[in-house]
């Protein structure tokens, strides 16, 4: 039995299918029953919320390996925290944690939380495989409603270049890893395989929804500034402005081919997946 936490979200909703198709037995836990009601009827689930230790204990029970999407922003790392207790106490065999690319950049606030509930892992004694992605290509949908409105997107990261990932490849690893033996112990830092500026991600989004886009230079700061006044956690818009400086100076551009390695087919190309997700942007 896998169990399959975040199965609402842009990864777990994917693995899950893969998984369902794969004929792999999956469980899935999630607060609110109307979001997993659709699933296949095969998918068990447990309704209640990752700090109860009894709904925990309940969608651990006979699971020998758990897909753990951390709660970034928990105090304490709480529930998770809890998820690995109770899955050690189950004895549970795997856990395939979704951590961030960010861990190896000294002193990034985000990469600092994971690397953290990393730690609790290997600690617990559990085998465990970390996916660390960089940015996914869904992130871009944050540029939605500026593009609907005023046909612009504001970019804090100059010319800087990134790989972004389709959530849909970070499933299909997981996919890989959590039903094929040989991953325990392993970290595997993931990317797509373009090299892309935001300039030409807009390019990009210009072309498939036929309409033309500003891409607009914003310094970091102002950018930072903009997001905490959104309300963003002053903490978070800090971490995310590193990156976006670190971008301007083009000193990180991690690009892997660990997708393709690992499922044996190429990553999703930044074209296919806004194709693909045309209508959040129209």
């Amino acid at each position: 039995m896998i169990l399959v936490t975040g199965a609402t979200g842009n990864i777990g909703s994917q693995l899950v299918n893969l998984l369902v198709t794969k004929g792999a037995p999956v469980r899935v836990i999630s607060r609110d029953e109307k979001k997993v009601s659709h699933l296949d009827p095969a998918v068990q689930r447990v309704i209640g919320d990752r700090h109860d230790p009894s709904v925990v204990r309940k969608a651990v029970q006979g699971a020998d390996k758990v897909f753990m999407l951390a709660i970034l922003f928990d105090k304490n790392h709480e529930a998770d925290r809890l998820l690995i207790e109770e899955a050690k106490q189950a004895g549970a065999k795997q856990i395939v944690m979704i951590s961030s690319a960010t861990v190896r950049l000294e002193d990034n606030f985000i990469g600092r939380l994971h690397r953290e509930k990393e730690e609790l892992i290997e600690q617990s004694g559990i085998p465990w495989t970390f996916l660390r992605p960089g940015g996914f290509m869904s992130n871009s949908k944050q540029w939605a409603d500026t593009i609907k409105s005023q046909s612009k997107v504001f970019n804090p990261m100059g010319e800087g270049k990134t790989a972004p990932i389709s959530p849909y490849d970070i499933a299909r690893v997981a996919a890989v890893v959590l039903a094929y033996p040989g991953h325990e112990g392993k970290v595997y830092e993931l990317t797509g395989a373009e090299l892309l500026s935001t300039p030409e991600q807009v390019e990009i989004l210009s072309k498939v929804i036929g309409k033309p886009i500003d891409c607009v230079d914003t310094p970091a700061e102002v950018a930072a500034e903009r997001a905490i006044a959104s309300g963003l956690p002053e903490p978070l818009v800090k971490s995310l402005a590193e990156l976006w400086v670190l971008a301007r100076k083009g000193t990180d551009r991690l690009r892997t081919n660990e997708v393709e390695r690992l499922t044996g087919q190429p990553a999703q190309t930044f074209e296919t997946w806004s194709r693909e997700h045309r209508s959040a942007f129209v």
